[in-house]
């Protein structure tokens, strides 16, 4: 692999950072946002990004320049890891991405995060708990994927639906951006991701939990892959994208905060390993090719972030009443 096509990862990398910098695209505050508050602006661009890759990444296909790859599917881990990395969204203050991306705003919190989502995944993927990965991995209905995996070419008429109704959506804005800027540019993003990353033999769009394990695991021999270029390069275009604000400082943080970011981070990764995916392998790759696997992860991602989003308003009226 050339220096060239690992360096692609790089690019798209900094393309989702200076974007979800830009839009405030983070699903942790997208999701909470539309059930606390009934603000479904974020969720829009996030639904937005996937309709236009339902509409491009078949396209993609059918001219050779990469093949479709669905991600695994576990019922169960789908439904257990997904359930808990909602959850601890809140707690890290961040989806998989969005702690990536706010590392490159400063955040130090976020990067206690990030190091926290590394050695929980990295715990189930390599470490002591890959027999704890495969128990629950492999319980429940066993799901052959294989004749699942042409449903991607159904995915173009789920696409304009989606748009059409979109279009009908009121407007809004997160971050300096709004949130049609946001889901345009980044379907865009994860569109080009597929013939790019399959310069690198690897046919599959944007993951954010693989780089970030093998950073952790094996940044020697692992560094100018194109996974571990890709999470390296959000921060990057984040900085950027946060630059045009302003200097960019690196935020206090006490102790029990950074302790709390940690741990949530810590649930963000072991409910991705479980899940085999995040709000982006899933969400943002899996669910544009109409994976059920990925259907199922993000449903159980979202009723996680809602159980504990819930649950702690409630504990904030009892507080306040």
């Amino acid at each position: 692999m050339t220096y060239f096509v690992a360096l692609t990862g790089l690019l798209v990398g900094s393309g989702y950072g200076y974007i979800a910098q830009r839009g405030a695209f983070c699903m942790n505050s997208g999701f909470r946002s539309a059930v606390t508050e009934r603000n479904t602006t974020k969720v829009k661009a996030y639904a937005l990004a996937i309709a236009l890759q339902m509409l491009g990444v078949p396209l993609v296909f059918a001219l050779g320049l990469s093949s479709p790859t669905y991600p695994a599917m576990f019922p169960v881990g789908a439904v257990l890891g997904g359930l808990l990395f909602g959850a601890s969204m809140r707690w890290a203050g961040g989806c998989a991405a969005g702690v990536w991306y706010k590392v490159g705003s400063g955040s130090l919190g976020a990067l206690t995060a990030v190091l926290g989502m590394a050695i929980g995944a990295a715990a189930l993927e390599l470490g002591p708990l890959v027999g704890l990965r495969t128990s629950v991995q492999s319980a429940g209905p066993s799901v052959n994927n294989a004749p699942l995996e042409m449903m991607w070419a159904w995915a173009p008429a789920v696409g304009v639906l989606l748009v059409a109704l979109l279009w009908r959506a009121a407007p809004g804005q997160a971050g300096s951006w709004s949130w049609r800027r946001t889901g345009i540019a980044m379907g865009l993003v994860g569109i080009v991701a597929w013939p790019l990353s399959s310069l690198a033999a690897r046919d599959f769009g944007m993951a954010v939990v693989p780089g970030t394990v093998s950073l952790l695991t094996d940044p020697v021999r692992r560094l100018m892959s194109w996974d571990v270029l890709f999470v390296l390069g959000i921060p990057v275009g984040a900085f950027v994208a946060a630059r045009q604000s302003g200097p960019v400082t690196a935020s206090k943080v006490s102790a029990a905060s950074a302790s709390k970011h940690f741990a949530g981070g810590l649930g963000l990764g072991v409910g991705a390993s479980l899940a085999a995916g995040c709000t982006v392998g899933h969400g943002l790759t899996g669910v544009p090719l109409l994976a059920p696997g990925s259907m199922l992860a993000i449903l159980s991602i979202f009723a996680g972030s809602a159980i504990t989003s819930l649950w702690t308003q409630r504990g904030m009226s009892r507080v306040h009443g």
